[in-house]
């Protein structure tokens, strides 16, 4: 079933090849319905779709596949988990999805919720973003996120309209609307916008570029000690 190609896309580059191979071991695959529509050259799986295997979880209420196009839509409750030998895990829930084989691009698209997305670390830090739309580009190791943009760690928050996270460098490129970026770090609180912000996803490091403005002022209660 080529659903599980959509949960490739949370692969670091040089382990796509080496996944691929013994991606289907221990897998299951179940939904209450299949069809294939052999004139239209197309199957579709109906009703708490399901993939899992020890390092991949992905659900969903409805799922197309087109061959001719080599496109898949998904929809309903869209969820995927991917899990890492270092025990870190990222999480992405959505309303609809499109995947396209021959590109290796998925399109997420909010619907009541916005697109969410989840990665824990193996030292248990939560990194949280959310938008209206989620664009990931697999061969280059980008995931483009428009509308309503936010992303939010254990002491900060960041609203924009726009990020890009690259997986090669492991950052996010914040911009447009004058993104903005609140939290607090060991003894003060902060307040700055600037037309860029570049956040680190790992040591959480934070840098802005251009016209930057704001405040910093001491914190008064007990200075924040990181998790």
């Amino acid at each position: 079933m080529k659903l599980i190609a959509l949960a490739l896309l949370l692969l670091p580059a040089a382990a796509r090849a080496a996944d691929r191979e013994d991606f289907m071991m221990g897998s299951v695959v179940k939904s209450e319905k299949w069809t294939m529509d052999r004139a239209a050259d197309r199957e579709i799986f109906d009703g708490n779709v399901s993939f899992r295997n020890p390092k991949y979880v992905l659900k969903a209420d409805h799922a197309l596949y087109d061959r001719k196009t080599q496109a898949w839509d998904i929809t309903g409750s869209v969820y995927i988990l991917r899990t890492f030998e270092d025990k870190s895990v990222v999480e992405a829930n959505c309303d609809s999805a499109r995947y396209l084989e021959g590109t290796e691009e998925a399109y997420m698209d909010r619907g009541l919720l916005p697109v969410r997305m989840k990665h824990t670390g193996a030292d248990g830090k939560v990194l949280n973003g959310r938008s209206d739309k989620a664009k990931a580009e697999n061969r280059t190791g980008l995931m483009r996120f428009t509308g309503n943009f936010a992303l939010s760690t254990e002491n900060l928050d960041i609203f924009s309209s726009k990020g890009l996270y690259d997986r090669n460098t492991q950052t996010f490129l914040i911009e447009e609307s004058t993104p903005l970026a609140v939290g607090k770090r060991e003894g003060y609180d902060f307040a700055i916008n600037s037309e860029k912000i570049k956040f680190f996803r790992d040591s959480r490091d934070i840098k802005f570029y251009n016209n930057v403005t704001g405040w910093v002022k001491d914190n008064p209660e007990k200075p924040f000690a990181a998790k």
